[in-house]
């Protein structure tokens, strides 16, 4: 432990750990970590309402059309059957309903006779619906991490982090699932349950905590940390099975695949594997997703090239920002907005056509840079908005897309730049490391800190003056990528940049030249992930 506080002292830094004990602590968090339910205002009476609700009454439950919406629809509707109700869910179809409740699943619940709505992960900029949902006498509970915006919706119960009177809360940063989670587990408390009750959601919220951005810090590291562990072991059938189809199967892979599916007609396919144990159901599950993710894949990578390159046309660096306006299915924003904003190191919008003049946008930030004040700014010329710092969505006539575009650039340009520290800013870089101290314990070591997201990134390093050896390859299927080797003090290690075709000419043209580079696994031996060369 001391060899690495003293070898790479910023990655410790960069994450708050300062000691040894706040180490260890992260890398084996305790049961403690766990927070009390009920600190949430309405918790009671939300679990008190469920509760109530006759076992012959359907309990119906909305989720968003993402991976966070889809895991905290699964860890819902696994519980609700679990302590015996009867379950019904729906996900709205990402491309033709987007981000919003649907009024056809409110008929529907009707319909089945349900008497309450529980939405997951939506419904703070649903007004309209709630109101709709009111009038036929189904009674809503809100659960949704999303920023509240100037009109709450008049649902019967809203559990949400950022309302004002749970500004008292010590830890506010859940995600979708994570809010589900905690309603699951006021009611496992509610009803005496021991806490390993709650085993199988943990690896179903954590889909959704590491999807939707939020810190992986306090509850979340904890759920985030055994979630990981479990999807290692294959716990949940269905996602045991992706895992087997999915080569280099990684939580993020699988986070593209889920979003995907909501695409698709059947929009809520992604539930039903990750929520049903027959082996059969599971793998026709599975055929179908992945057959449908393969014939998107190509799609969706033509329309990240094409995005890549209207970055490079942009001046990103001196506009602090990207916005793309893209002629790509709207279903893949929010994907390629993640893309880009990780990519680049800057927020991202991404917009595409909805239907003719009606345009979805998809907005991804990064650490220290909320977007969400930026876009209630626009209120004006949006015809909807919702999201959280870290990630939000509008919808947006098409006659005002460049008025928003060249407000995010105005507005970006005069933010602070501590973001945008160069190559050896605390923001951006974990630390100097030299290729030559990578070693199998160190590697081992950083594994620990696994699953990777907000506030707890994939670790990325600085290697300097090191010399390319050989002659570089230019890979993928757009020739935007590179795949070449690097020497250090006689040593040769390869490595691979994706979309850097840019760098080329710098691999080319330098004696010596310094790497930005993260470390991918690969068993027994290592590959660097150059991305950026200066």
């Amino acid at each position: 432990m001391k060899k690495y506080l003293n070898k790479i002292p910023q990655f410790f830094s960069n994450r708050g750990l300062n000691s040894s004990n706040s180490i260890n602590d992260f890398i084996s968090p305790s049961k403690d970590w766990i927070n009390n339910p009920f600190l949430f205002k309405s918790m009671d009476k939300a679990v008190d309402m469920i509760l109530s609700n006759s076992k012959n009454k359907p309990i119906f439950i909305h989720g968003d059309c993402d991976a966070d919406g889809v895991s905290a629809c699964s860890l819902l509707y696994v519980f609700f059957k679990k302590i015996g109700f009867n379950v019904f869910y729906y996900i709205p179809n990402r491309s033709k309903e987007g981000h919003a409740i649907s009024i056809k699943a409110i008929d529907h619940a009707v319909s089945i006779g349900s008497e309450i709505m529980v939405t997951c992960d939506i419904g703070m900029s649903s007004n309209q619906e709630i109101e709709y949902a009111k009038e036929n006498n189904l009674k809503t509970i809100i659960t949704d991490h999303h920023k509240v915006l100037d009109i709450i919706p008049d649902a019967d119960i809203i559990i949400n982090p950022w309302l004002e009177e749970n500004s008292k809360l010590f830890f506010r940063d859940y995600s979708g699932s994570g809010v589900a989670f905690k309603l699951c587990h006021a009611i496992n408390e509610k009803l005496k349950l021991d806490f390993t009750h709650l085993d199988e959601l943990i690896e179903l919220v954590s889909i959704g905590i590491v999807s939707d951005k939020v810190s992986l810090i306090n509850e979340n590291r904890y759920l985030t940390l055994h979630g990981f562990n479990m999807t290692l072991k294959g716990l949940n059938p269905g996602i045991a099975f992706l895992k087997k189809r999915i080569p280099y199967f990684d939580i993020h892979k699988m986070i593209r695949v889920i979003n995907m599916t909501t695409k698709l007609t059947n929009s809520s396919l992604s539930v039903k594997l990750l929520t049903t144990k027959n082996p059969t159901q599971i793998n026709n599950y599975t055929n179908d997703i992945l057959n449908s993710f393969n014939k998107n894949k190509s799609i969706l990578n033509q329309a990240i090239s094409s995005s890549i390159r209207q970055v490079y046309s942009q001046d990103y660096k001196n506009n602090n920002a990207i916005f793309i306006d893209g002629d790509f299915d709207s279903g893949y924003n929010g994907a390629i907005a993640n893309i880009l904003s990780n990519k680049f190191y800057v927020p991202a919008i991404v917009v595409s056509s909805m239907d003719k003049n009606i345009y979805k946008g998809s907005s991804r930030s990064i650490r220290g840079v909320s977007i969400l004040p930026f876009l209630e700014s626009q209120k004006h010329i949006l015809n909807s908005l919702g999201g959280h710092p870290m990630a939000a969505g509008f919808i947006i006539d098409k006659i005002n897309i460049n008025k928003i575009k060249d407000s995010f650039f105005k507005y970006m340009k005069v933010q602070d730049k501590v973001f945008l520290k160069d190559k050896d800013g605390d923001e951006i870089i974990d630390g100097v490391l030299p290729l030559i101290d990578i070693s199998n314990d160190l590697i081992l070591f950083l594994k620990k800190f696994m699953p990777y997201g907000t506030k707890n990134r994939e670790p990325v390093f600085i290697a300097k003056d090191v010399k390319l050896a050989g002659k570089p390859d230019i890979i993928g299927k757009n020739k935007d990528s590179i795949k070449f080797k690097v020497e250090e003090k006689g040593k040769i290690f390869n490595a691979v940049g994706f979309g850097l075709i840019n760098e080329f000419e710098n691999l080319i043209t330098k004696n010596k030249f310094n790497v930005r580079y993260s470390i991918i696994y690969n068993r027994d031996s290592f590959l660097l992930n150059v991305l950026g060369v200066s």
